[in-house]
């Protein structure tokens, strides 16, 4: 993890002598340590790279984006051969270390690149059946529990950063977007493409108590108070009509209702 070659350290080059033998190509023990040098570097940076697309816009391109890769890989190291769980840490380390804490766009930009790639790294789960409502009692629906797929991921942002890395994604001329607070779900369809789109904020916050495990009621309950006089006035109907969007989307994987 050296940022320099293996060859400017006297005493790692007498200790590559010691521990390693030259090559059959006439390579000393100090330039064969570097090749494995190098490609930690040359194996990592890019993986984050790919992995953060929109951060690395945000940015400003790979050259910034590799210092911040080199200074979040130098502070948290790889634990796992894993190459997909490598930037786990990364919105964490964005959100607390200066410079990149400062800007409010890399921060949200980290956080739904990381959701795409949970969402790409996610277990299966059969689709919704309809079927499994018939037989449920009307009395039964308040403490049924709501189970969605293991890809959905529920983020607040303070930008509509989705629609930013789209842009970046498909060489769209991406622009920075201005700041408004943004409710977004991401998700992997069910041909395994990776989708993003903004929902209600209200829509997001029953959602994210059903995922914690709340029963369908309480949640229900606890989002009616959330709410404004008017707009509890519709708020069934508009219940409604976000769990056929969750089911269409194949957001929903089963409803359980007490035994």
């Amino acid at each position: 993890m050296r940022g320099s070659s293996v060859a400017l350290d006297a005493t790692l080059v007498a200790r590559a002598e010691r521990l390693v033998l030259p090559s059959s190509r006439g390579m000393s023990p100090a330039d064969r340590l570097d090749v494995y040098r190098e490609q930690f570097w040359l194996r990592h940076v890019p993986s984050l790279e790919e992995d953060y697309p929109t951060l690395s816009w945000v940015l400003g391109g790979p050259t910034r984006f590799r210092d911040l890769a080199i200074e979040y890989l130098s502070a948290r190291p790889p634990r796992t051969w894993d190459l997909q769980r490598l930037g786990e840490g990364l919105p964490g380390h964005v959100a607390d270390h200066a410079p990149w804490s400062e800007d409010s766009l890399a921060r949200d930009a980290a956080r739904l690149d990381w959701a795409f790639m949970e969402a790409f790294d996610a277990a299966d789960a059969p689709p919704f059946d309809p079927s499994t409502l018939s037989a449920a009692p009307e009395d039964a629906w308040p403490l049924a529990t709501i189970v969605f797929h293991p890809a959905v991921r529920a983020l607040t942002l303070a930008h509509p950063v989705h629609e930013l890395r789209h842009d970046v994604k498909n060489s769209r001329s991406p622009v920075r977007p201005l700041e408004a607070s943004t409710h977004v779900i991401v998700w992997r369809d069910a041909v395994c493409c990776l989708q993003a789109i903004a929902v209600e904020g209200t829509a997001l916050a029953l959602m994210a108590m059903l995922i914690d495990g709340a029963p369908l009621g309480q949640a229900c309950d606890a989002v009616a108070h959330l709410v404004t006089s008017s707009e509890g006035s519709d708020l069934g109907p508009r219940v409604s009509a976000w769990f056929e969007q969750w089911t269409a989307s194949g957001w929903v994987s089963a409803v359980r209702f007490p035994a």
